[in-house]
């Protein structure tokens, strides 16, 4: 991601707790995934992928830490595509229920490639939670009117009389929304699934591949 224009980034941890808490659920994932890496393998030839894909975990984790550090938010051009695409990799690792992501398109949007690995990240691990051990999990990444979007869909029972925006994972996919004057629109059915979707208003270009 190539840094640009800049905002204020959040405030300490001793001045919001809260905050400490959100960024330790969000890294938790990153480490549960590079532990299951770590263990042994009966395939030699799958070693190479295995030691590419703990990197891309402990990219990962800099770069949520790195953020954290820095007196400003950083944006540039984030491959909307691509990151799903990491970011299904790694629930894959840690749930069992499958994770379906279709590549049709490449979308760039202008954004904080952390702040939005966090947001995709939290709807594949609610949604992964939901579908449990015999649901199914959908991903796709597209553009629609001014918008471009993140839909994340599973088949389990839902989030029930869970708010949106609640809970330490929606609250980052919901500061995300705000942040890029967007929304999130969440539909679900007890016992039916949940389907949700980041709205990103402006600032996206849909490229296909070649």
């Amino acid at each position: 991601m190539s840094s640009g224009d800049a905002s204020p980034a959040r405030g300490g941890f001793a001045d919001d707790p809260e905050h400490l808490l959100r960024l330790c659920h969000d890294l938790r994932q990153y480490v549960a995934a590079g532990l299951c890496l770590s263990e042994p393998t009966a395939d030699p030839g799958a070693e190479p992928a295995r030691l590419a894909l703990i990197r891309q975990q402990f990219d990962a984790i800099a770069e949520l830490l790195d953020v954290e550090q820095a007196p400003t938010r950083r944006i540039g051009g984030v491959n909307l595509t691509q990151l799903a695409g990491e970011c299904a990799d790694v629930v894959r690792l840690t749930y069992r229920a499958p994770v379906i992501f279709e590549r049709v398109a490449r979308v760039v949007v202008a954004g904080d490639q952390a702040l939005l690995r966090r947001a995709i990240g939290n709807l594949l691990d609610n949604a992964c939670r939901a579908a449990g051990g015999t649901g199914h999990v959908q991903v796709s990444v597209g553009t629609a009117d001014d918008e471009a979007y993140v839909e994340v869909s599973d088949d389990g029972p839902g989030f029930g009389d869970v708010a949106a925006g609640t809970g330490h994972g929606l609250q980052v996919v919901a500061a995300a929304a705000r942040t890029y004057d967007g929304r999130l629109e969440i539909s679900s059915v007890p016992g039916s699934g949940t389907t949700v979707r980041l709205c990103l208003s402006g600032g996206h270009r849909a490229v296909r591949p070649v």
